[in-house]
């Protein structure tokens, strides 16, 4: 009879592991393992503990090299001293130095928008390839809110997180796997959202004026005219065609310093440019839409995509996914802006 050693994941030399085994003999008093290197059969570890336990602890500096491919056998003595079989084939395993496996995200980080796209690092030092990853989203008492699921291609090592709230704590996690099944978890990063929620509609200021019998009526309204980049066809007399044309705003529109503005449409073009939005001197934005099934999206969706550049930095952002409007619906697109973060949010509103 001998003892049969569970899978063994590979693990670091300098800090040993807990080999595992189940026996279904007499009661274990001695465990002895002994580890051969896999291409010669040379015995590289041979040591026996006294334990009454299933399990055999591998110490740091054992012998054994990061980077080296071994087989472990384990035998076990009884109460009279007697040892058991050895197995016929042992258990292969592999020695790798611990991967550094961390998201571009740090502990108690204030995220200033309602989406975050989140980068993911590996590295290992024997140029053990990353097998597969997953990054998930999770409210203050660890829910699980949003995952990527299993992302095998690891080309692009990156997640976007949606619907992030204002004034609210969560926990991101990533875990992964190596391609000799190394699991791997960075454990829970508590993240804090912290931004200005914009208001699209600004209130009315109202001043009674007895003594002229009127009021007063103010607003954050400011006129501004467009200039079209060639003859506007007009819509139900109410909207204008801009699918294949243009309309720029240099008087009235401003874009420096802290800003929220609101556009209304319905029906863009596909993956085109809808907004343009410069200062005239370091500072652009151009936004996108876009639409698709995405790996989170749970179906078609849209979405708009930020393009930011100042003084040569890029910024990239992305809306929340909202459904496509029907026909009494449009878009109603809000770009915020506070210092140098902005947020993007998509709703829909009625058609009048």
């Amino acid at each position: 009879m001998y003892a049969i050693i569970h899978n063994i994941e590979p693990f670091d030399s300098t800090i040993g592991t807990e080999i595992k085994f189940t026996w279904q003999g007499n009661q274990v008093y001695k465990v002895r393992c002994i580890i051969k290197e896999n291409a010669t059969g040379e015995t590289i570890y041979d040591h026996i503990n006294d334990s009454m336990k299933q399990s055999f602890i591998i110490p740091a500096n054992s012998g054994l090299i990061n980077g080296g491919y071994y087989i472990a056998y384990i035998t076990v003595f009884d109460v009279n001293d007697i040892e058991s079989s050895m197995q016929g084939i042992g258990t292969p395993f592999y020695c790798l130095s611990t991967p550094t496996f961390r998201i571009s995200v740090e502990e108690s980080d204030i995220l200033k928008s309602s989406t975050c796209r989140v980068g993911l690092n590996y590295y290992q030092a024997e140029n053990e390839p990353l097998n597969s990853f997953r990054i998930t989203l999770y409210t203050y008492q660890k829910t699980e809110l949003q995952s990527s699921g299993n992302i095998y291609d690891t080309s692009d090592m990156s997640y976007t997180i949606t619907g992030l709230e204002n004034a609210k704590q969560y926990y991101l996690r990533a875990t992964g796997k190596t391609l000799h099944n190394k699991i791997l978890d960075t454990g829970y990063i508590l993240l804090t959202v912290s931004y200005q929620i914009a208001q699209i509609f600004s209130p009315l200021e109202l001043n009674n004026k007895s003594e002229h019998g009127c009021i007063e009526i103010k607003s954050n309204i400011v006129s501004s005219v467009g200039i079209p980049e060639k003859d506007v066809i007009y819509i139900d007399n109410e909207y204008v065609d801009l699918r294949e044309n243009s309309v720029t705003y240099d008087v009235g529109f401003r874009t420096e310093g802290n800003f929220t503005k609101v556009f209304v449409f319905y029906e863009p073009k596909q993956n085109s440019k809808i907004i343009h939005l410069e200062d005239g001197k370091n500072f652009t934005v151009d936004i996108f839409y876009r639409k698709g099934s995405f790996s989170d999206s749970n179906g078609e969706k849209a979405l708009f995509e930020l393009n930011a550049n100042s003084s040569g930095l890029n910024y990239v952002l992305f809306s929340n996914y909202i459904d496509t409007p029907n026909e009494t619906q449009q878009f109603a697109l809000c770009v915020n802006r506070i210092g140098s973060y902005y947020d993007l949010i998509v709703m829909h509103v009625n058609k009048k």
